[in-house]
């Protein structure tokens, strides 16, 4: 399919003064050769798009979960999930999930949508700008690149703003050569439309009025006066359009600055050019730029770790027609395009070669543009007779396919079937995901991961459940904690969150396994375990075995004051109760059992902590986790925390006391004990004798 396209695509481009083709041909021809050239792009796009990436990041999960969410009727103007991020493509996903049901093939055919667009517009420019020859260049390039492909399977944000940007260029240069006032004005309207729509999109949209200005700037730099007259009016309206369509989210942002935490993480070399210092920034340009040519995004993530973002085929293409625009600065096309490419790469420049893969996507159509710009540029200069021309032809037909097929094995198969890859996109939840999916078994799971939080594993199971909203999931970091259901249910535990010891004497009497899940055993998980579990045979068995005494006092005195003996079950917040807990020491290390009942769910995120005090309420050591996070609590849930403290060598010996209580990781606030004797935000368990060594 390659060969022929290109082959295909070798004889149009030789064809302008050999062939005795009319007009129409020739049209009919180049659409033909342009829907081949889609069709191939679309089938790269497509292929085995559920299974490659290999799982989903947490990021792409965030985004699934939140178009579902619209439709539940969650809006926002910016989603507040994953550091912040801006809502257009949430909610394309809520249309395509509303089409098509909610999975991971919903959530990446949002995104090959996306590319289709931004596919046709980059060649509309191409066209538009030195005709259909280069406009196939154009599209050849887009077909057979890494970059665009990796890009276009993948559920991220990101990939919406080269769309609206190629479409407010193309709607501005028609603008510009508009004849008719009343059009030229609705060209300008329709520039600062996409332009305004594009800070909906993602964060690096922001520089880009910045780049119409500097345009503005250019033009008078170069003399241009006659064209700057023209368009200074019209670039005016484009802006304060620009600015109407993204007040609103930049009101919301003004009024909610801790939303856009993402910013202060990428601003390190801004500030420290604002002070003066002007090497950080020197530092980052410099390791970024050979992205372009030679050493690309270390991170796998979304590349291959060093691999450049354009192949040498298209490498060549680029800096060539790069050339060729600062050669023909003073034609007003030229110095609109570099300014795109510049703002689009300012990103990457700003924050580092990590991710420019990602971070630089603004300026994408810019550099497949200047591509087409080069390979046109190399046409008219050396395509000057038939043999020539067929020659010329012939070599790009085959550059192109060689460099799309090793485009395409590189993505699939290098990239594709990595193992850092599966890791990275977390290959083993959404497996575990399918395994549930398949069965008819509405039995709760317990679910022992690493990443139990709400944002995290939670949400990639949900993306890839599709007809299971029967199943209730527990999730919890099994080497510190357990649900309890209160029927039989199922438990599912991978390596790097293996049920501590000290937990799976509490399953094993009551488990017998169920098939094993099985991966590559070079993975960080090899194997995920699942076993069915009489989960409330073990709570019966666990709960004789649990002291019940614990000591409280109003306003939390040292330990060495009076307190009070209390009989448990206490309650936090009128939220979650403890019920019992063991504490046992080993050596130098003191592990802490607590035992608890969920009487309310929590809004905000809960800290557990227990802390070992001296005799004076001095802290010796303390955990502060909570292993079973509280986003997912119901009345009635019951889980056990395990804290494991290690002494220090140098403890002294005598008579130590552990404490135990939650607090708000957002605001530090200590919930408040009920139905203690006075204002309390914590118990004492029974003291431990530490002896001397």
């Amino acid at each position: 399919m390659f060969t022929s396209v290109y082959l295909s695509l070798a004889k149009f481009v030789a064809c302008g003064k050999i062939c005795p083709v009319n007009r129409k041909q020739q049209t009919l021809r180049w659409w033909a050769l342009l829907l081949a050239l889609l069709l191939i792009a679309v089938a790269l796009r497509t292929y085995a798009l559920e299974r490659t990436p290999p799982g989903l990041t947490h990021d792409e999960a965030s985004n699934g979960h939140d178009g579902a969410g619209i439709l539940r009727g969650e809006l926002y103007i910016y989603f507040p999930v994953g550091y912040g991020h801006e809502p257009l493509y949430n909610y394309s996903v809520a249309l395509m999930t509303a089409l098509l049901g909610q999975s991971i093939f919903t959530l990446r055919l949002t995104t090959v949508f996306w590319s289709c667009l931004l596919y046709a517009l980059t060649v509309a420019l191409a066209r538009r700008w030195w005709g259909r020859r280069a406009a196939l260049f154009a599209a050849a390039a887009l077909t057979v690149s890494f970059w665009t492909l990796m890009l276009a399977r993948v559920g991220l944000r990101a990939p919406t703003l080269p769309v609206f940007l190629a479409a407010s260029f193309l709607a501005y240069d028609h603008a510009q050569h508009a004849t008719n006032p009343a059009r030229r004005r609705r060209a300008y309207l329709l520039a600062g439309l996409w332009l305004g729509l594009s800070f909906y999109t993602y964060m690096a949209s922001r520089g880009f009025p910045a780049a119409y200005l500097a345009y503005l700037l250019a033009l008078a730099l170069l003399g241009q006066r006659e064209t700057l007259q023209r368009v200074w009016a019209g670039t005016g309206l484009t802006l304060i359009s620009a600015a109407l369509v993204g007040a609103p989210l930049f009101i919301h942002l003004q009024g909610n600055p801790e939303l856009e935490y993402r910013l202060t993480q990428l601003e390190g070399p801004l500030v420290a050019l604002r002070t003066g210092d002007v090497v950080p920034l020197l530092q980052n340009i410099l390791a970024s730029l050979p992205m372009l040519g030679w050493r690309g995004d270390p991170l796998w993530l979304y590349n291959i770790g060093g691999r450049p973002a354009l192949e040498p085929l298209l490498a060549l293409a680029f800096w060539g027609g790069a050339l060729v625009a600062l050669l023909r600065l003073r034609q007003p096309r030229y110095p609109l395009l570099l300014l795109w490419l510049g703002a689009g790469l300012a990103p990457a420049f700003i924050t580092g070669p990590e991710a420019t893969a990602l971070r630089a996507i603004a300026a994408l159509p810019a550099i497949y543009l200047l591509i087409a710009l080069g390979l046109e540029t190399l046409w008219q200069s050396l395509a000057t007779t038939a043999l020539r021309r067929r020659l010329l032809a012939g070599a790009l037909a085959l550059a192109f396919v060689a460099t799309g097929s090793e485009a395409a094995r590189a993505y699939f198969i290098s990239w594709g079937q990595d193992r850092d890859v599966r890791v990275l996109y977390h290959h083993h939840v959404v497996a575990l995901g399918r395994a549930l999916d398949a069965t008819a078994d509405s039995s709760p799971a317990v679910i022992t991961t690493i990443y139990p939080g709400e944002f995290h594993d939670p949400y990639t199971m949900e993306t890839t459940l599709q007809r299971r909203d029967d199943l209730r999931l527990y999730w919890c970091d099994g080497r510190g904690a357990l649900f309890f259901p209160l029927t039989t249910s199922r438990l599912y535990t991978q390596t790097l969150a293996a049920v501590d010891p000290v937990l799976d004497a509490l399953v094993a009497p009551q488990a017998t396994a169920l098939p094993t899940l099985t991966f590559d055993p070079a993975d960080l998980t090899p194997a995920i375990y699942g076993y069915r579990w009489e989960s409330q045979r073990a709570w019966d068995a666990l709960r004789p075995n649990l002291a019940r005494t614990v000591y409280v006092a109003p306003h939390d005195p040292p330990p060495a004051a009076e307190h009070a003996a209390q009989t448990l079950p206490l309650t936090f917040g009128e939220s979650v109760a403890l019920v019992g807990y063991r504490v046992t020491r080993e050596r130098q290390t003191l592990d802490v059992l607590t035992v608890w009942e969920v009487t309310a769910p929590v809004a905000s995120e809960l800290v557990l902590f227990t802390h070992l005090l001296t005799p004076e309420g001095e802290v010796v050591v303390q955990a502060d986790r909570l292993d079973a996070p509280n986003w997912q609590w119901q009345p009635g849930d019951r889980f056990v925390q395990l804290h494991r403290l290690a002494l220090p060598p140098d403890t002294p010996p005598g008579l130590y006391y552990p404490q135990v209580g939650y607090y708000s990781r957002a605001g530090l606030q200590r919930l408040a004990l009920d139905r203690a004797p006075g204002p309390s935000t914590r118990v004492l368990l029974a003291p431990v004798e530490i002896p001397a060594p």
